[in-house]
């Protein structure tokens, strides 16, 4: 919502824009119609770019802290028992979906079951993606990762890998 005040003809002044950012992170815009006395343009448009930054996700966690406390509650528990899509859908779309700070599911399925099956075992350097096997922390059995693996990159008819 923008401030209501008034400006004199030519005068200059601030308009104060509330943007409710809860669930939002990354580039976002925003559009504020201004209401104006003159004539030939009644209103105007305005745009506003931001850059919202996500400061529980900006810190790098290691495995054991993304799997246990607070974060375990979206990034374990939703998933737990689960395989395949169903697993994928409960902890791994929230981070993997557009806009996000990780590859879309379109994205990591040019990747070759190989490297997918790397990063879900053992994390991405320089990412907030963990390892999710047991040997890097992770939660996860190995038919767990590879109903997830069959899920993310599944094996193609004229596909070797």
């Amino acid at each position: 919502m923008a401030s209501s005040g008034r400006l004199k003809p030519g005068e200059k002044g601030k308009i104060r824009v509330d943007v409710n950012i809860r669930g939002k992170f990354g580039q976002i815009m925003k559009t504020i119609q201004v209401v104006t006395n003159d004539p030939e343009r009644r209103q105007t448009t305005l745009s506003v770019k931001m850059l919202v930054k996500d400061l529980i996700h900006m810190k790098k966690y290691k495995a054991a802290e993304i799997f246990s406390g607070a974060c375990k509650i979206c990034h374990l528990d939703r998933g737990r028992s689960r395989k395949g899509h169903d697993l994928y859908v409960n902890d791994c779309m929230m981070c993997h979906s557009a806009g996000k700070s990780a590859l879309e599911l379109g994205a990591m399925r040019t990747k070759t079951r190989e490297e997918v099956a790397k990063a879900v075992r053992e994390g991405v350097q320089k990412t907030s993606m963990p390892g999710w096997d047991a040997k890097h922390g992770g939660p996860l059995s190995e038919d767990e990762i590879r109903g997830l693996i069959d899920y993310i990159r599944p094996v193609s008819i004229n596909s070797k890998n």
